[in-house]
């Protein structure tokens, strides 16, 4: 059989034009190229170590207070946890109106709670133990939002807590205290 024309390669194959084989191959790769980068583009990968830091730095310099603040990522404490979470302990001496000034952002909301402390010796450091709530609010992300708060006297500091319950780890939060009506 040697011959038969069921064994010759067609004639087209052998007379494809090298720029069309090249086009082709070059689309080949495109696509397969274009695929590989957008399975790589998971929201299930690990963050940047440096995740939001250039977000942090633009809230600090536009909402910075006088009184302190602080923020950061919120995270899951255990693989069981319903909520990714963050708490700040501002040690200021405050007494009085406040506004606390809070923001968020790669996520729908973060809720805050915010609660005075004191702190007393115990054994060779000291402990803070939660006392008045001040205030709580839902933050939508993408907005500021100003909480009035009160502090009574004799206050070691105010607790910020923030969660949310999107698990992804990618949930930002940030917070500053001002004088009650201070503009950001």
């Amino acid at each position: 059989m040697t011959g038969s024309h069921a064994y010759r390669p067609a004639r087209h194959d052998r007379h494809v034009h090298s720029i069309r084989r090249r086009s082709t191959a070059a689309l080949i790769t495109v696509v397969a190229g274009t695929t590989a980068l957008a399975g790589c583009s998971s929201h299930e990968e690990a963050l940047a170590k440096d995740y939001g830091h250039q977000w942090m730095s633009q809230m600090s310099s536009q909402l910075s207070g006088d009184f302190g603040g602080g923020g950061g990522q919120l995270v899951l404490v255990d693989d069981n946890s319903k909520r990714a979470t963050l708490g700040v302990e501002l040690q200021q001496d405050l007494e009085g109106p406040y506004d606390v000034l809070a923001v968020c952002r790669s996520t729908k909301t973060v809720h805050v709670s915010l609660h005075s402390f004191t702190v007393k010796k115990d054994g060779n450091g000291e402990s803070s133990t939660l006392r008045e709530n001040l205030g709580e609010a839902d933050i939508h992300c993408g907005s500021t939002t100003r909480i009035p708060i009160d502090v009574p006297k004799n206050r070691a500091g105010i607790d910020i807590e923030a969660s949310t319950n999107d698990r992804s780890e990618r949930a930002l939060f940030d917070s500053f205290i001002v004088k009650r009506g201070d503009r950001a």
